[in-house]
């Protein structure tokens, strides 16, 4: 009974403080919402100018297939200069060139190449922009070969199936991953602030010589804050996400949630021992972004693992955000349930285990 008590104690505490409480309320909401509605990682708009030495129907159908709202045609372009103008300018991300003779060349069974011009310094969109016009001037000599039997042109056509995110929208992506960094986050902060709160008021001293054990210290800073974390959690993919973002979620929110609870656990010990080394608030904020970054940046949340070197992949399997990722996207976009995600689950419990036990320690040898 009395663990409940200072559990409600902590959680009444942490709903006193307005500062966390509306950062609390802010990154659940609207973070999420910016996130996913504001940020696009597809090609979307990309202004683009075309050079055509041909202007034959044919080069203008090639034009037309440049559909929208991932292109916006712009208008031609007469000289080089004006070309290197709209790059310099930023004034076009791309610019179509189509040779003389390209109708011609096409009918007689010649090869007709199409230049494809990108704005490198746009580096993101240049890179889409690049690879949907091969794609795109590749399926357009495809659809010809019927039309013009003798073009020295393979007919080999592959046809790409996306599985779980059909239109490969980024909302869904950006959502999902805001979310999963703001839990970190919060995961990190609010048990390590609630400890070295107590340390600013001078309670610690008055909690050494009081019948409430460190461990029952701990463990009630780690509870309350974990439930204030996971209903926040909940809430988010409820409402935030579902409502407010349009975003589907798959799974069972259940499942979610219990999976939440394991990456609670193992991420509560890193939020212990950032309190046990720190000695106020603004220490605790810069451990949390000292610890948060390495943790994203080998989770495979922003760039995927396999694209890292050797030595970071290894590291990556200390992440404990790589087993929830991986979890949690199985259960919101797959909508697999957990008796699929068994080993992220022991994964998070063994480092959970580990975590808590150091944190423990030297917050005893502390305090």
């Amino acid at each position: 009974m009395k663990f409940l008590v200072l559990i409600y104690k902590e959680i009444i505490q942490f709903l006193r403080n307005r500062g966390l409480l509306l950062f609390l309320i802010y990154s659940f909401t609207l973070d999420i919402y910016l996130a996913a509605t504001g940020i696009e990682l597809t090609l979307k708009n990309a202004k683009f100018y075309v050079q055509d030495y041909d202007f034959s129907p044919l080069s203008r159908e090639l034009i037309s297939s440049f559909p929208q709202p991932y292109f916006r045609f712009k208008g031609y372009v007469t000289s080089n200069k004006d070309l290197e103008t709209l790059l310099l300018e930023n004034k076009a991300i791309g610019i179509i060139r189509i040779p003389p003779h390209f109708e011609e060349k096409l009918k007689e069974g010649k090869s007709g190449k199409v230049g494809v011009i990108v704005n490198g310094a746009e580096i993101s969109s240049s890179y889409l922009f690049s690879a949907y016009a091969q794609e795109i001037i590749y399926n357009f000599l495809l659809r010809l070969i019927p039309v013009y039997p003798s073009m020295e042109f393979g007919i080999v056509e592959a046809k790409p199936r996306i599985f779980f995110n059909q239109n490969a929208s980024s909302k869904i992506f950006m959502a999902y991953s805001e979310l999963l960094t703001v839990i970190t986050l919060f995961l990190l902060l609010l048990p390590a602030s609630a400890v070295v709160m107590e340390k600013e008021r001078g309670n610690i001293e008055m909690l050494m010589v009081s019948p409430v054990k460190t461990h029952t210290f701990l463990l009630v800073k780690a509870i309350s804050m974990g439930i204030i974390i996971l209903l926040s959690s909940v809430f988010a993919i409820s409402v935030t996400i579902q409502r407010f973002c349009s975003v589907p979620f798959h799974g069972r929110v259940g499942d979610f949630a219990i999976l939440t609870a394991f990456y609670i656990f193992t991420t509560v010990g890193l939020s212990l021992f950032i309190a046990s080394l720190s000695k106020n608030m603004l220490q605790v904020s810069q451990l949390t972004v000292l610890i948060l970054i390495p943790i994203l940046y080998l989770s495979g949340d922003w760039t995927p693992i396999e694209t890292m070197p050797k030595i970071l992949q290894w590291l990556s399997n200390l992440s404990p955000l790589k087993f929830y990722i991986d979890g949690a996207y199985a259960v919101a976009i797959k909508g697999l349930s957990l008796e699929f995600l068994y080993k992220n689950l022991l994964y998070l419990f063994l480092q959970g285990t580990i975590l808590f036990g150091l944190s423990n320690y030297f917050l005893r040898k502390i305090y």
